[in-house]
């Protein structure tokens, strides 16, 4: 019970240090909680307090438990048809975005296949983090039966290189392809409040984001979006108990998705106050869990392998994007938003609409996330089994 309470506590007092701290909080919640979770995985023998077997089966449960509820509750508040009503050009830049992930993936892993164990594997679950983000890359490791050896690597390469990308996004990013694509052009010239359209819970990528769940007013809806999550995972769990062993994984995430999806269209469902903040809250608990799985053997003997493959579709599908964004005459600002919403995914899209200073890209942004977020896990399992298939594994 102690170890239990300790992997979903810890998380809540990384947030309240970084609503304290506002240098700590500008290294990002999700960041902190995966870095503290390493940080104990090098420094605490954890079997000193408890018995081997009893460690691994905490950590397996509350690492599955966590994301497979987390999911339906970040589902839950997104408003599909807004979306896409919304996302206009943002729509054709994320679909090259997604397209480009998915190519460089496929094509990443006939390459890399001797020098990557497993490596339809890896292209899955990277299209997942590329085209969704974390929550997308820990169902897919699910749905195809992912090592997690495999996946916790990947995860700390991940943070790694997506920090660089983004610290690259935002410094010169709109100099660099603004060299040859077409500038932004403002569809009106106000400077109002920004119009939310319903997405304003996603818009606070701090930890200050947090403090609506310790609200005794909204308690019961909270508790309602939790007990509506776990009405979805269960029905995924029934509905994969009657198909094929060999199957029941995928049919698992599949459900979940497509349930999570569908109760957002439920008005009911989908103005349940709390199941975004609830959903990160759970995707910390899973990150800490996971950086306290990690083999710290990672940081000495790194695999170069693996570290060029997730480099590689970083780098060649923003490259391959910005191509086809000149082709179709997408403007820089459009393909910098919607490559960030399919790699950052939508706590990012705030920061980086700042950084290009343009107050008019935040709601497309948005939208084109949430296309991500929605479509992620379907496009990983496709890249995976498409990518096992030509490899003939």
């Amino acid at each position: 019970m102690i170890l239990l309470a300790a992997y979903l506590l810890i998380p809540a007092l990384i947030v309240f240090a970084c609503q304290k701290l506002a240098w700590l909080d500008k290294a990002g919640v999700v960041v902190l909680s995966f870095g503290l979770g390493i940080a104990i995985a090098a420094s605490v023998d954890l079997s000193a307090f408890f018995e081997l077997a009893t460690i691994t089966a905490v950590q397996k449960d509350v690492s599955e438990i966590s994301i497979a509820l987390a999911l339906p509750l970040l589902l839950f508040s997104i408003h599909v048809k807004t979306a896409l009503t919304m996302a206009g050009d943002t729509l054709k830049g994320m679909g090259l975005a997604l397209l480009s992930v998915m190519v460089v993936s496929i094509v990443g892993a006939i390459i890399f296949n001797d020098q990557v164990a497993d490596v339809w594997q890896v292209a899955g679950m990277s299209v997942g983090a590329y085209t969704g983000g974390g929550p997308n890359m820990a169902a897919i490791k699910t749905a195809i039966d992912g090592k997690e050896s495999i996946f916790i690597t990947m995860v700390t390469y991940d943070i790694l290189f997506s920090a660089m990308y983004l610290i690259f996004v935002m410094a010169l990013g709109q100099k660099v392809f603004g060299l040859f694509l077409n500038k932004y052009q403002p569809k009106n010239s106000g400077e109002g409040d920004i119009d939310y359209a319903g997405m304003e819970h996603m818009a606070d990528e701090t930890a200050h984001g947090y403090k609506k769940l310790l609200s005794l007013k909204l308690a019961p809806q909270t508790l309602g979006s939790l007990l509506s999550s776990g009405i979805v995972v269960g029905l995924a769990l029934f509905i994969a108990s009657l198909v094929p062993e060999t199957y029941k994984s995928t049919a698992t995430i599949v459900g979940i998705t497509s349930l999570g999806l569908a109760a957002s269209f439920i008005p009911m469902v989908r103005r349940l106050a709390n199941s975004f903040q609830l959903g990160m809250y759970l995707i910390l608990v899973f990150c800490f869990t996971m950086g306290t799985m990690t083999d710290t053997g990672i940081f000495t003997n790194i695999d170069l392998g693996l570290a060029s493959y997730i480099s590689f579709i970083l780098i060649g599908s923003f490259v391959l994007q910005a191509l086809l964004c000149k082709l179709f005459k997408i403007d820089t600002d459009t393909f910098l938003i919607t490559s960030s919403a399919a790699i950052m995914s939508v706590p990012f899209i705030p920061v980086i609409a700042g950084a290009l200073k343009n107050r008019e890209i935040l709601l497309p942004g948005f939208a084109a996330a949430i296309i991500g977020y929605a479509v992620g896990n379907y496009l990983g399992i496709i890249v995976a089994n498409i990518s096992r298939a030509l490899l003939g594994l």
